[in-house]
């Protein structure tokens, strides 16, 4: 046939491993019973195969040679994209991030909309928290809340930011 390829002339070599995987293969269908041949001449010293076979087992050796070299191009093939693929990953998470900032005022407010339930929430916190009522609890404890002038200190700002931090995880977990 005066299309065939030797297999050294392939380039993209295999690899050792590959080689001997091939020849195990290859070996394996020459030992299958639907093909009668003689025994081998180096075991036994009978004959050896024809020439004829030969030629087949030339021509099978190269057509693996070829599909194990065309599988490893296609292995090869896809690394390459699950590679670019991770690489666009992070890429298209950090897309919408720095989109989002140079949003028209139309999605701005499209988005004020769909969070209007959560500014809510903190505004309604906010204002209850701040309320003559709540500072009178905290004037409840003057020694740790309040300062020497009689105004509320650092300390019940702080305790109040995270009372509504904590009351907004819990509406926004459990109610909205």
């Amino acid at each position: 046939m005066s299309n065939e390829t030797p297999i050294g002339s392939l380039t993209g070599g295999i690899s050792e491993e590959d080689a001997k995987l091939v020849d195990s293969i290859l070996n394996d269908i020459n030992d299958s019973p639907e093909q009668p041949r003689g025994p081998p001449s180096h075991n036994q010293g009978g004959p050896g195969p024809s020439p004829e076979q030969q030629k087949m087992m030339a021509q099978r050796q190269q057509q693996m040679a070829m599909q194990q070299q065309m599988a490893m191009q296609q292995q090869q093939l896809h690394q390459q994209q699950q590679m670019a693929h991770q690489q666009m990953d992070p890429q298209k998470k950090m897309g919408p991030n720095i989109v989002n900032t140079n949003k028209s005022p139309e999605n701005l407010l499209d988005s004020i909309k769909s969070e209007s339930k959560n500014i809510l929430l903190i505004v309604v916190l906010s204002v209850v928290f701040n309320l003559d009522q709540v500072n009178d609890l905290f004037k409840l404890q003057p020694s740790l809340f309040l300062s020497e002038a009689g105004t509320l200190n650092m300390q019940s700002v702080l305790v109040k930011a995270i009372l509504i931090g904590l009351l907004y995880y819990v509406v926004k977990t459990k109610v909205l």
